[in-house]
């Protein structure tokens, strides 16, 4: 899955994967023109991950693009 993410007219993505490297997940997080990756052995651990860094990304006020409800 890959969301994103826009502040002042800047923006984030974040994407949600199984890792192709190894066995697990990854979370890569791209965002001006830099793109780190940060992996996870296991649903649980990206799960809690996830949580932690949309609440501190809307924190520091990044909004979720999206289209609205289907």
């Amino acid at each position: 899955m890959i969301w994103v993410f826009h502040r002042y007219g800047k923006y984030l993505s974040c994407e949600v994967r199984t890792s192709e490297a190894n066995e697990g997940f990854e979370i890569l997080i791209a965002k001006d023109g830099e793109t780190n990756c940060e992996w996870y052995p296991d649903q649980e651990q990206i799960e809690r991950r996830w949580d932690t860094l949309t609440r501190e990304l809307r924190q520091e006020g990044w909004g979720e693009l999206y289209d609205g409800p289907d």
